[in-house]
């Protein structure tokens, strides 16, 4: 019973914030995005290898004191299960350091669930804790993946539509909710050259959203401990 008790109050308040953020971002009229990806992301090369973020937005679940060694590995093994749902799923190993290089380990504790609720759009998926049923996910969508070769090096994502206006021209996601929330640039290996990194927000900017919430990531010396890594 207290499982139960623990396990309603979670659900009620992810409730709380996903209808929270559609009615606070609702009114605005931001461009929507189409994802650059053409041919559609292979989900089995996306999840390969380890992807280490370069950079990222804040949201409701990372500060910018967790922004040391970020690092994300998805893999399909006996966690990959969510309730009524029969469709792809796959575990999600999310990794940082607070307050510093090789600091405190953070999301280590914690398996959430990525789901592919349609298979001709891979590029769109559902992210929750395990135990949440899609309805109280929040959108992970995969905007911009590459090179177009069968083997993948950098990826952008994207926390569903942006719907916060930062100027005339440019809108983001929210950095204050749960779902709808999150902006970032994945490399394959630790340290991306600053150079590719601007052709990644040149995308970013070129499909109307704006960069310029966007945190650097420090990797330096990251010894990623405890950290589930392939």
């Amino acid at each position: 019973m207290i499982y139960t008790g623990i396990l309603l109050k979670t659900i009620i308040a992810y409730f709380h914030l996903w209808n929270y953020g559609i009615r606070a971002h609702s009114t605005n009229k931001c461009p929507q995005v189409h994802l650059q990806t053409v041919p559609q992301v292979n989900l089995s090369e996306y999840i390969r290898k380890s992807w280490y973020i370069q950079q990222q937005q804040v949201n409701a679940y990372q500060s910018k004191d967790e922004l040391y060694c970020v690092t994300a590995t998805y893999n399909i093994d006996n966690k990959s299960k969510v309730p009524f749902f029969d469709g792809k799923v796959i575990s999600v190993y999310n990794y940082a350091n607070y307050e510093k290089i090789n600091g405190e380990p953070i999301g280590i504790k914690q398996v959430l669930c990525a789901r592919e609720p349609d298979p001709k759009n891979p590029e769109k998926l559902i992210v929750s804790p395990c135990y949440l049923p899609n309805l109280l996910g929040g959108p992970y969508w995969i905007l911009a993946v590459g090179p177009k070769s069968n083997q993948y090096d950098w990826a952008i994502v994207i926390g569903g539509q942006p719907n916060d206006r930062v100027s005339n021209t440019t809108c983001t996601t929210s950095e204050n909710t749960i779902n709808n929330s999150g902006l970032w640039i994945f490399s394959r290996k630790p340290v991306m050259e600053k150079n590719k990194i601007d052709i990644l927000r040149d995308i970013l900017v070129k499909n109307n959203i704006s960069t310029s919430k966007l945190l650097n990531v420090s990797h330096k010396n990251c010894n990623y401990a405890g950290a589930f890594i392939k």
